[in-house]
């Protein structure tokens, strides 16, 4: 993921505004950014400086485990011929 240098230098802006004046709620609103997020990007420039300021890919680092078993699928499976049951209906 490709950060702007626009996006970057606003998130700095907001982080620089909320060092200076040390008011998260102030800065919220002079910024039209939540406080999740002026916390989010807070931490991760007080961590790793204006490279934190950049964006990280959400994207699962390992696929996702199958909960369910080959035992299970069968009985759903049965189910919904049984019972004409749909994805809903169980």
């Amino acid at each position: 993921m490709i950060d702007s240098d626009a996006t970057l230098r606003a998130r700095l802006l907001w982080v620089e505004m909320y060092r200076q004046n040390g008011d998260a709620g102030l800065t919220c609103r002079r910024c039209g950014i939540s406080r999740p997020t002026l916390r989010k990007w807070f931490r991760r420039y007080q961590e790793k400086g204006q490279e934190g300021l950049r964006s990280r890919s959400r994207q699962r680092i390992t696929p996702q485990e199958t909960t369910l078993t080959a035992d299970h699928e069968q009985i759903l499976l049965e189910m919904r011929r049984t019972r004409h049951l749909g994805p809903k209906g169980l």
